[in-house]
Protein backbone atom coordinates (compact mmCIF):
# COMPACT_ATOMS: atom_id res chain seq x y z
CA UNK A 1 0.00 0.00 0.00
CA UNK A 2 1.50 3.26 -0.78
CA UNK A 3 1.66 6.26 1.31
CA UNK A 4 -1.20 8.18 -0.51
CA UNK A 5 -3.39 5.63 0.49
CA UNK A 6 -3.04 5.02 3.91
CA UNK A 7 -4.70 5.86 6.42
CA UNK A 8 -3.12 7.94 9.03
CA UNK A 9 -3.66 8.80 12.88
CA UNK A 10 -4.74 12.15 13.40
CA UNK A 11 -1.79 14.52 14.17
CA UNK A 12 -1.04 14.16 18.25
CA UNK A 13 -1.04 17.05 19.91
CA UNK A 14 2.70 16.92 21.09
CA UNK A 15 3.37 16.67 17.15
CA UNK A 16 1.39 19.65 16.95
CA UNK A 17 3.45 21.48 19.77
CA UNK A 18 6.82 20.84 17.91
CA UNK A 19 5.87 21.27 14.49
CA UNK A 20 4.81 25.16 15.74
CA UNK A 21 8.33 25.19 17.61
CA UNK A 22 10.31 24.64 14.49
CA UNK A 23 10.80 20.66 14.82
CA UNK A 24 10.27 19.05 11.24
CA UNK A 25 10.52 14.83 10.73
CA UNK A 26 13.24 13.53 8.76
CA UNK A 27 13.94 10.31 6.91
CA UNK A 28 17.62 9.53 6.00
CA UNK A 29 17.41 6.18 3.69
CA UNK A 30 17.94 4.98 -0.03
CA UNK A 31 15.48 5.43 -2.99
CA UNK A 32 14.86 1.65 -3.14
CA UNK A 33 13.52 1.68 -0.11
CA UNK A 34 11.06 4.23 0.40
CA UNK A 35 7.89 2.84 -0.86
CA UNK A 36 8.60 0.63 2.48
CA UNK A 37 8.56 3.73 4.69
CA UNK A 38 5.26 5.76 5.76
CA UNK A 39 6.98 9.53 4.87
CA UNK A 40 3.96 10.93 6.32
CA UNK A 41 3.76 9.99 9.75
CA UNK A 42 0.36 12.16 11.14
CA UNK A 43 -0.22 13.30 8.02
CA UNK A 44 3.07 15.14 7.84
CA UNK A 45 5.39 15.70 5.14
CA UNK A 46 8.95 14.40 6.25
CA UNK A 47 11.64 15.80 4.99
CA UNK A 48 13.40 12.88 2.55
CA UNK A 49 17.59 12.90 2.30
CA UNK A 50 18.37 9.61 0.22
CA UNK A 51 21.93 8.39 -0.33
CA UNK A 52 21.48 7.43 -4.05
CA UNK A 53 20.01 11.43 -5.26
CA UNK A 54 23.26 12.70 -7.17
CA UNK A 55 22.00 15.85 -8.57
CA UNK A 56 24.37 18.03 -7.26
CA UNK A 57 21.94 20.41 -4.70
CA UNK A 58 20.09 17.92 -3.26
CA UNK A 59 23.08 15.13 -2.76
CA UNK A 60 25.15 17.98 -0.64
CA UNK A 61 22.22 18.98 1.12
CA UNK A 62 21.79 15.26 1.69
CA UNK A 63 25.57 14.96 2.19
CA UNK A 64 25.81 17.82 4.90
CA UNK A 65 22.31 17.15 6.60
CA UNK A 66 24.18 13.03 7.00
CA UNK A 67 27.52 14.47 8.37
CA UNK A 68 25.73 16.48 10.79
CA UNK A 69 23.81 13.40 11.97
CA UNK A 70 26.44 11.49 12.51
CA UNK A 71 27.84 14.24 15.16
CA UNK A 72 24.95 14.89 16.87
CA UNK A 73 24.58 11.20 17.39
CA UNK A 74 27.98 11.25 19.37
CA UNK A 75 27.33 14.89 20.90
CA UNK A 76 24.05 12.99 22.35
CA UNK A 77 26.57 10.17 24.27
CA UNK A 78 29.11 12.59 25.36
CA UNK A 79 31.75 10.89 22.50
CA UNK A 80 31.93 13.59 19.72
CA UNK A 81 35.51 11.91 18.63
CA UNK A 82 33.59 8.45 18.13
CA UNK A 83 31.44 9.06 15.65
CA UNK A 84 29.79 6.19 13.94
CA UNK A 85 31.88 5.34 10.90
CA UNK A 86 30.51 6.51 7.32
CA UNK A 87 30.76 2.90 6.25
CA UNK A 88 28.67 1.42 8.68
CA UNK A 89 25.83 4.55 8.23
CA UNK A 90 25.85 3.27 4.45
CA UNK A 91 26.24 -0.12 4.23
CA UNK A 92 24.40 -0.88 7.88
CA UNK A 93 22.10 2.06 7.88
CA UNK A 94 20.85 3.66 4.43
CA UNK A 95 21.21 0.65 2.30
CA UNK A 96 19.13 -1.47 4.74
CA UNK A 97 16.88 0.36 6.37
CA UNK A 98 16.45 4.23 7.79
CA UNK A 99 17.31 6.98 9.74
CA UNK A 100 14.48 8.79 11.76
CA UNK A 101 14.23 11.82 13.67
CA UNK A 102 13.13 15.76 14.41
CA UNK A 103 15.66 18.37 12.89
CA UNK A 104 15.76 22.73 13.91
CA UNK A 105 16.63 25.21 12.03
CA UNK A 106 20.22 25.86 13.09
CA UNK A 107 19.88 29.66 14.00
CA UNK A 108 17.37 28.27 17.06
CA UNK A 109 20.02 26.04 18.50
CA UNK A 110 22.48 27.42 21.09
CA UNK A 111 25.94 28.95 20.19
CA UNK A 112 27.80 26.44 22.36
CA UNK A 113 26.16 23.88 20.24
CA UNK A 114 26.64 25.20 16.85
CA UNK A 115 30.06 25.09 18.09
CA UNK A 116 30.43 21.69 17.45
CA UNK A 117 29.58 22.11 13.67
CA UNK A 118 31.17 24.97 12.77
CA UNK A 119 34.29 22.73 13.86
CA UNK A 120 33.94 19.86 12.12
CA UNK A 121 36.02 19.49 9.18
CA UNK A 122 33.64 17.94 7.22
CA UNK A 123 31.02 19.77 7.71
CA UNK A 124 29.97 23.11 5.63
CA UNK A 125 28.04 24.96 8.25
CA UNK A 126 26.99 28.12 5.32
CA UNK A 127 25.42 25.34 3.64
CA UNK A 128 23.81 23.95 6.85
CA UNK A 129 20.34 25.00 7.38
CA UNK A 130 18.95 22.25 9.88
CA UNK A 131 20.45 20.50 12.11
CA UNK A 132 19.21 16.94 13.44
CA UNK A 133 18.31 16.91 16.76
CA UNK A 134 17.37 13.17 17.31
CA UNK A 135 17.11 10.24 15.48
CA UNK A 136 16.22 5.86 15.43
CA UNK A 137 17.55 3.39 13.54
CA UNK A 138 15.65 0.35 13.48
CA UNK A 139 15.49 -2.33 10.50
CA UNK A 140 13.49 -5.60 9.95
CA UNK A 141 14.98 -8.84 10.85
CA UNK A 142 15.44 -12.00 8.10
CA UNK A 143 12.87 -13.65 9.82
CA UNK A 144 10.41 -11.21 8.55
CA UNK A 145 8.85 -11.34 11.65
CA UNK A 146 10.72 -9.05 13.89
CA UNK A 147 12.41 -5.90 13.84
CA UNK A 148 15.66 -4.15 16.09
CA UNK A 149 16.30 -1.04 16.45
CA UNK A 150 19.49 0.47 17.74
CA UNK A 151 21.09 4.14 18.29
CA UNK A 152 18.63 6.11 19.51
CA UNK A 153 19.67 9.75 20.39
CA UNK A 154 18.33 12.98 21.39
CA UNK A 155 19.91 16.34 22.20
CA UNK A 156 16.89 17.24 24.21
CA UNK A 157 17.75 16.83 27.52
CA UNK A 158 21.19 18.15 27.82
CA UNK A 159 20.63 21.13 25.06
CA UNK A 160 16.89 21.93 24.31
CA UNK A 161 15.59 22.22 27.93
CA UNK A 162 12.34 22.40 27.34
CA UNK A 163 12.15 18.93 25.31
CA UNK A 164 12.87 16.59 27.87
CA UNK A 165 10.62 14.10 26.12
CA UNK A 166 12.32 14.21 22.65
CA UNK A 167 13.53 10.90 22.58
CA UNK A 168 10.44 9.37 23.37
CA UNK A 169 8.90 11.17 20.84
CA UNK A 170 11.53 10.52 18.51
CA UNK A 171 10.93 6.88 19.24
CA UNK A 172 7.31 6.90 18.44
CA UNK A 173 7.97 8.97 14.92
CA UNK A 174 10.21 6.30 13.92
CA UNK A 175 8.05 3.39 14.73
CA UNK A 176 5.37 4.89 12.77
CA UNK A 177 7.83 5.68 9.69
CA UNK A 178 8.37 2.26 10.15
CA UNK A 179 5.32 0.79 10.58
CA UNK A 180 6.71 -1.47 13.27
CA UNK A 181 3.45 -2.86 14.57
CA UNK A 182 2.87 -5.33 12.05
CA UNK A 183 6.20 -7.10 13.63
CA UNK A 184 5.52 -9.88 16.48
CA UNK A 185 8.86 -8.90 18.03
CA UNK A 186 10.74 -5.78 18.93
CA UNK A 187 14.07 -6.73 20.03
CA UNK A 188 17.00 -3.63 21.34
CA UNK A 189 20.26 -3.72 22.45
CA UNK A 190 21.29 -1.75 25.07
CA UNK A 191 23.32 -0.86 28.08
CA UNK A 192 22.18 -0.71 31.61
CA UNK A 193 23.35 2.21 33.31
CA UNK A 194 21.67 3.81 30.39
CA UNK A 195 18.65 6.01 31.74
CA UNK A 196 17.31 5.88 28.00
CA UNK A 197 15.72 2.80 29.02
CA UNK A 198 13.15 4.28 30.58
CA UNK A 199 12.05 5.30 27.26
CA UNK A 200 12.35 2.14 25.39
CA UNK A 201 10.15 0.11 28.18
CA UNK A 202 7.63 2.77 27.51
CA UNK A 203 6.53 0.95 24.46
CA UNK A 204 5.61 -2.34 25.32
CA UNK A 205 3.71 -4.24 28.48
CA UNK A 206 6.78 -6.06 29.03
CA UNK A 207 10.26 -5.81 28.76
CA UNK A 208 12.09 -8.68 28.72
CA UNK A 209 15.42 -9.29 28.93
CA UNK A 210 16.51 -11.41 26.27
CA UNK A 211 20.59 -11.86 26.75
CA UNK A 212 22.22 -10.52 29.83
CA UNK A 213 25.21 -10.04 28.36
CA UNK A 214 26.69 -9.44 24.74
CA UNK A 215 30.01 -10.62 24.92
CA UNK A 216 31.10 -9.50 21.59
CA UNK A 217 30.52 -5.50 22.56
CA UNK A 218 32.86 -3.30 23.56
CA UNK A 219 31.03 -2.87 26.86
CA UNK A 220 30.25 -6.45 27.15
CA UNK A 221 28.88 -6.55 31.15
CA UNK A 222 27.09 -3.91 30.63
CA UNK A 223 25.20 -4.30 27.42
CA UNK A 224 22.13 -6.87 27.47
CA UNK A 225 19.20 -7.70 24.62
CA UNK A 226 15.81 -6.83 25.37
CA UNK A 227 12.72 -7.84 23.54
CA UNK A 228 9.06 -7.12 23.40
CA UNK A 229 5.67 -6.98 21.50
CA UNK A 230 5.01 -3.03 20.71
CA UNK A 231 1.94 -2.26 22.90
CA UNK A 232 1.47 2.05 22.78
CA UNK A 233 -0.68 4.89 21.91
CA UNK A 234 1.03 7.52 19.64
CA UNK A 235 -1.24 9.84 20.90
CA UNK A 236 0.01 10.15 24.50
CA UNK A 237 3.70 7.61 24.14
CA UNK A 238 4.21 9.17 27.56
CA UNK A 239 1.52 7.78 29.32
CA UNK A 240 2.12 6.73 32.82
CA UNK A 241 2.40 3.20 33.92
CA UNK A 242 1.95 0.97 37.08
CA UNK A 243 4.95 -0.12 38.91
CA UNK A 244 4.76 -3.71 40.26
CA UNK A 245 6.77 -4.50 43.02
CA UNK A 246 10.33 -5.97 41.58
CA UNK A 247 11.65 -9.55 42.33
CA UNK A 248 14.82 -7.80 42.89
CA UNK A 249 16.56 -3.96 41.93
CA UNK A 250 19.61 -4.97 39.52
CA UNK A 251 22.78 -2.41 39.63
CA UNK A 252 24.04 -1.57 36.57
CA UNK A 253 27.46 -2.76 37.32
CA UNK A 254 26.92 -6.17 39.57
CA UNK A 255 27.64 -7.95 36.65
CA UNK A 256 27.70 -11.06 39.10
CA UNK A 257 23.83 -11.21 38.77
CA UNK A 258 24.21 -10.73 35.20
CA UNK A 259 25.82 -13.91 34.98
CA UNK A 260 23.12 -15.35 37.11
CA UNK A 261 20.55 -13.99 35.20
CA UNK A 262 21.89 -15.66 32.22
CA UNK A 263 22.03 -18.86 33.92
CA UNK A 264 18.42 -18.72 34.76
CA UNK A 265 17.31 -17.75 31.26
CA UNK A 266 18.98 -20.70 29.78
CA UNK A 267 17.30 -22.83 32.23
CA UNK A 268 14.03 -21.45 31.43
CA UNK A 269 13.52 -18.28 33.35
CA UNK A 270 12.08 -14.78 32.44
CA UNK A 271 13.20 -11.37 33.36
CA UNK A 272 11.04 -8.49 33.02
CA UNK A 273 12.56 -5.14 33.61
CA UNK A 274 9.45 -3.54 35.02
CA UNK A 275 8.55 0.43 35.13
CA UNK A 276 10.00 3.00 35.92
CA UNK A 277 12.87 0.74 34.24
CA UNK A 278 15.57 2.71 35.35
CA UNK A 279 16.74 4.46 38.97
CA UNK A 280 19.16 6.35 39.88
CA UNK A 281 20.22 5.44 43.39
CA UNK A 282 23.37 7.04 45.08
CA UNK A 283 24.64 8.01 41.99
CA UNK A 284 23.77 4.16 40.31
CA UNK A 285 21.68 3.69 37.79
CA UNK A 286 19.59 0.10 39.32
CA UNK A 287 17.13 -1.72 37.29
CA UNK A 288 13.57 -3.13 38.64
CA UNK A 289 13.65 -7.04 37.86
CA UNK A 290 10.56 -8.93 37.91
CA UNK A 291 11.76 -12.72 37.85
CA UNK A 292 9.54 -15.35 36.32
CA UNK A 293 9.19 -18.96 35.47
CA UNK A 294 8.92 -20.04 32.19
Amino acid sequence: MDNANQAQDPMPEWMLRLKEKGFKPYIATSRKLLPYLNTKPFGQNAAIHLLDDTEDASFMQAYFLLEAYLLSNSLSFDSPGLKMPHWVLIDCVLMQTAVVGFTLPKDSLPDELLDYYKGDEKIDFTKLDRIPVSGQISASNIDQKSMTGISLFSLGRKWLKSEQKLGLYTKTLALEVYKAKQYDTYYGIAQYDNTSLRIHGRFAQEMEISQAMVLLHPCREMTFIYQMKLDYDPQNPGRNLPEPEPTFWLNAHDTSKKREIQEGIRNGKRYIIAPPFAERRDGVVHLPIIEKDA
